[in-house]
């Protein structure tokens, strides 16, 4: 796989409306989010400490890391709150015949 490719992750009906979960795509881990029904990506390792992100807690379009609570805007990446002060990487989304894809 090169950079550059879309790479699918799961079957949309997979990601209900509201939920999130994390793939392991092309070497990166990848936080896959439901927002009443927009999919969006970020990656799913908080940017402060070594945390999982999906195993923290989804309100609007806000994730708040498990660990230490920093809250990241998963639409545009950026830390809401601290300790967290690097932003997460976005990925590129896209829905193909039911299926979700990321843009690595």
């Amino acid at each position: 796989m090169a950079p550059g490719d879309w790479v699918p992750a799961c079957v949309a009906a997979e990601l209900p409306p509201n939920t999130m979960r994390a793939f392991d795509l092309g070497g990166q881990r990848v936080l896959l989010v439901n927002l009443s029904g927009d999919v969006r990506a970020v990656a799913a390792t908080c940017t402060h400490e070594v945390a999982d992100l999906s195993k923290g807690f989804l309100m609007g379009r806000r994730i708040t890391c498990p660990l230490h609570l920093s809250q990241f805007d998963v639409v545009t990446g950026e830390p809401l709150s601290p300790p967290a002060t690097e932003p997460l990487r976005v990925y590129e989304v896209r829905v193909v015949a039911g299926q979700i894809e990321v843009l690595l």
